[in-house]
């Protein structure tokens, strides 16, 4: 098969690919390969490596990614039936003041994720920008379509979409006296209807659940219209002090 290259700037942090968009490119070659509902679950076992030729193998029925001999990630099946997502925003004031003050600082490793970082530009990053609550457990974040991101007929690209979902859950499903950083461990999703270039987007998010470093999330991308775009689950790796 073709390999995959992660291109500089689709990072999350600073020198490896962002768990969520990479997940997004491999979940797409995967539904070409074996079809199915779109729905699918991957897991990462390694940093994402920038700008080299990645190696994509059939195992069975699962789709791997390799960098020589180490696994990058793999992708299976997956399903979101089981996930309850909480209503879309109904306060959209609160969203916009979500988008100018949340995602994440110049003082964090992150400032320069492709989906979550204040330091990436309009037009470059995706700058969903958003911050825990208004509940504890849930989190709220801004999205703006762009067109930089956006296939011939104005829809956002899967492989973007399925970054919409990652950062937020993080935001969501981390502990507010605990902040160290968190890695996509392992992220299920679905692209139901794609957001179309300059609708309003909120991502809300979930915690679903706590195992050690391990924490559980949910994230859903709604248009200001209501409309569910797509829904992902996410399992967080809180790394070491």
């Amino acid at each position: 098969m073709d390999p995959i290259i992660i291109a500089p700037g689709f990072n999350g942090p600073r020198l490896s690919g962002n768990g969520g968009y990479v997940s997004g490119v491999l979940a797409e070659r995967y539904t070409k390969v074996f079809g199915g509902d779109g729905t699918v679950e991957i897991t990462l076992r390694a940093p994402i490596p920038l700008a080299r030729e990645l190696q994509v193998v059939r195992e069975g029925e699962a789709l791997l990614l390799r960098d020589g001999e180490t696994l990058i990630c793999e992708a299976r099946a997956g399903s979101v039936a089981h996930l309850e997502p909480p209503p879309a925003p109904a306060d959209w004031n609160d969203v916009m003041r979500r988008g100018e003050e949340g995602g994440s600082p110049p003082d964090t490793d992150f400032h320069w994720c492709i989906v979550c970082g204040r330091g990436r530009a309009v037009g470059d990053g995706l700058r969903v920008l958003g911050t825990a609550g208004p509940q504890p457990g849930t989190s709220l974040s801004c999205y703006v379509p762009h067109p930089n991101h956006a296939d011939a007929e104005g829809r956002i690209r899967p492989e973007f979409v399925w970054g919409t979902l990652d950062c937020p859950g993080a935001f969501a499903a981390q502990d507010p006296d605990d902040m160290r950083p968190a890695l996509t461990g392992r992220m299920t999703a679905k692209v139901i209807e794609p957001p179309k270039v300059g609708e309003r987007c909120a991502v809300v998010g979930w915690r679903i659940g706590a195992e050690g470093r391990k924490l559980y999330s949910g994230t859903a991308l709604y248009t200001d219209s209501g409309r569910l775009c797509a829904l992902g689950t996410c399992t967080w790796i809180v790394l070491k002090s």
